[in-house]
């Protein structure tokens, strides 16, 4: 037999394929990329940047999100502790079977490092995954947020919305179309949507509690405000804002998902003028003066 079929490294000329193959898999998905990192045919490195995309839906979190994946340096995972039977991974190709399911649904911070925050090809600069506030509130699961808080090495960015009346507006809409996410450009259905005034208060208040109250949970990590008002506006000094918070080579990113609506909310909400009158005077009257 020959040194090859033995299993001893081919040498000379025949080490190219070798070569060859590295270069194909780094082009390919994560699970072709994976094997090879086990096959040692792709290098593997933790020497990255690690995040959290903090924030609830509707907030631009998937507008963010497209925008940082355009940078090759970035590998942005979905919400990934948002169901306690399934890994949410939000891309193809990756464990959803298995030890992976194990530990992540018994020792969710071993899987963060294992699976997460894993070996990732030597051009990757920067992990992250999307985390909402009620996320893995409850169960095994909720150990993650523990882990998280005494990580301070992992950074958060903190994706909110200026005016919650747009995010509560927004999640309505959604809710009618069942649509999510506009991926396509295709025209949104803008017709006119009622909300109900004690619906608006209750997802008004809770959203900031929400949001002051994971922002004294990070408190000691390095945290970055990110407002979807901001970004809607495609600035590019706000992308070169984030891709510097995550320490990552600074490039021009294009949006891989459309805007959400803009229409004048005078326009986009039936009874605008109702809801106005009701929160005058308060600490939410100034949600309706776009």
């Amino acid at each position: 037999m020959d040194g090859e079929s033995e299993g001893v490294a081919p040498t000379g000329p025949l080490r190219r394929p070798a070569h060859w193959a590295r270069e194909v898999v780094a082009l390919q998905g994560p699970r072709l990329q994976r094997l090879a990192m086990d096959l040692g045919l792709l290098r593997g490195e933790r020497d990255y940047t690690r995040f959290v995309l903090l924030g609830r839906s509707r907030t631009g979190s998937n507008f963010l999100r497209g925008l940082l994946t355009a940078n090759r340096a970035v590998t942005l995972f979905g919400e990934v502790f948002k169901n306690p039977r399934a890994i949410e991974w939000g891309m193809q190709g990756l464990p959803q079977t298995g030890r992976a399911l194990d530990l992540y649904q018994t020792d969710p911070a071993r899987f963060l490092g294992e699976y997460v925050y894993r070996a990732m090809p030597a051009h990757t600069k920067a992990v992250g995954f999307k985390l909402f506030y009620y996320h893995a509130r409850s169960g095994p699961l909720a150990a993650i947020w523990d882990h998280l808080r005494e990580a301070r090495e992992i950074r958060v960015i903190h994706i909110k919305r200026a005016n919650i009346l747009r995010t509560h507006l927004s999640r309505a809409r959604a809710e009618r179309s069942s649509r999510w996410v506009n991926l396509d450009g295709e025209h949104e259905d803008d017709a006119p949507i009622r909300l109900d005034t004690a619906a608006c208060r209750e997802d008004f208040e809770r959203t900031r509690r929400w949001e002051e109250e994971c922002e004294r949970f990070f408190e000691g990590h390095p945290l970055l405000d990110v407002y979807y008002e901001s970004l809607a506006e495609a600035s590019p000094q706000e992308s070169v804002r984030i891709q510097q918070f995550l320490g990552i080579p600074v490039e021009a990113l294009t949006p891989q998902t459309h805007k959400q609506s803009r229409v004048p909310l005078v326009q986009a909400i039936e009874n605008y003028a109702e809801l106005k009158s009701v929160f005058r005077g308060t600490s939410w009257e100034t949600f309706f003066e776009e």
